[in-house]
């Protein structure tokens, strides 16, 4: 009887700890390519060169808790996995801590806001790569605002020190609000800065109807005094066998002597070439960028795409695809969205990058 008592006693013990393992989750993501980039600029005699990508792949941890009366908490910690780089993982990616429930979902952590969303929703590639829209989007022309024009723009990366509300969805009507922490504030006389941030998001999903818009602001209202903003529209409509998408986008940057705008727009598509493999492609233009209504003249850029996705499984993908991103003769601020080229902010004006890249993506 005591041995029955035991066994049982530890089967009891074995399947609670088996219980709670199951409420956390490993997942991620292995993404490699081979990519050859040509790049014109024969103003710095840049270089031709092969390389190995690693495509946003990442590496993430995310579980809940049932908290009782409908409410969980929830939690990820996710990881770029540069393997190509060896380089460390790191929280880098969406990682949060927060509380869901009947009254939507609340976050707290280093998060993508939805403007970063709608655009990612709306590209017609699978993951990050040469390929995505973040080429064009939000920039400017890397000519007016302080960020890096070899990447996504400051709305196309995560936020950190940030707070998310994500409403119920209300028959396919969703909302999102992010609000950026003022962390980095300063009051020191004469070199005053105080910054803060939001994102605010509505998208509708209805069969194969999806549309969506968004809004976001960043401001430092120290010594600068200067404020940006980021518009966006879209929608998709998935045919089944096929898919069409389009996107707009308005930046307008403001200081107190001048105010810079530029629109950008894209449209791409997706067609079923068997049960297994699908095409894939889209075309983005930044237009010329105007400071106090006067337009700059050939300040824009281009972006094409072209690809073929091939699914061997659920969790694997062969796929090839063809990039080129092309400055206007006036600016040099545009290169791939995610592994640039490099050569964006030095090249001359008129600047150009190409690529051709094939690999595997594998799912876990």
């Amino acid at each position: 009887m005591q041995k029955k008592l035991i066994a049982l006693a530890l089967a009891s013990l074995s399947s609670a700890a088996f219980a709670d393992a199951t409420n956390v989750t490993i997942y991620g993501v292995a993404d490699a390519t081979f990519d050859v980039i040509r790049v014109s600029d024969n103003a710095n005699n840049t270089p031709n060169f092969n390389r190995v990508s690693t495509n946003g792949s990442h590496i993430g941890f995310r579980g809940t808790e049932n908290l009782g009366n409908g409410l969980s908490a929830i939690f990820q910690f996710e990881s770029e996995a540069n393997f190509d780089q060896n380089s460390s993982l790191g929280l880098n990616r969406d990682s949060f801590v927060g509380l869901t429930g009947g009254f939507g979902k609340v976050m707290l952590g280093t998060l993508t806001g939805p403007s970063n969303a709608l655009a990612a929703s709306l590209d017609v590639n699978t993951g990050d790569n040469i390929m995505s829209n973040t080429a064009i989007l939000g920039k400017l022309g890397g000519n007016f605002v302080a960020r890096s024009v070899s990447s996504g723009s400051v709305y196309d990366t995560r936020f950190q020190n940030a707070v998310a509300y994500v409403s119920p969805s209300f028959s396919g009507l969703q909302a999102t609000g992010l609000y950026v922490a003022n962390e980095t504030k300063d009051e020191t006389p004469g070199a005053e800065t105080k910054p803060s941030a939001f994102d605010l998001g509505l998208t509708y999903t209805n069969g194969p109807v999806m549309v969506g818009t968004t809004y976001a602001r960043l401001r430092d209202s120290g010594v600068a005094d200067d404020k940006e903003t980021e518009f966006r529209i879209g929608g998709m409509y998935d045919f089944g066998m096929a898919s069409v998408r389009a996107l707009y986008g308005r930046t307008k940057f403001e200081t107190a002597s001048a105010e810079v705008k530029q629109n950008t727009w894209g449209i791409g598509g997706t067609y079923n070439v068997t049960a297994n493999g699908k095409l894939v492609s889209q075309y983005y233009v930044a237009r010329d960028v105007e400071v106090n209504g006067t337009d700059l003249g050939e300040t824009g850029a281009k972006l094409f795409t072209i690809g073929y996705e091939h699914n061997l499984s659920k969790r694997t993908m062969l796929k090839a695809g063809y990039a080129r991103v092309t400055n206007d003769d006036n600016t040099s601020g545009y290169d791939f969205g995610y592994n640039a080229s490099g050569f964006a902010s030095v090249g001359a004006n008129g600047f150009s990058a190409s690529g051709f890249q094939f690999g595997v993506r594998h799912a876990f």
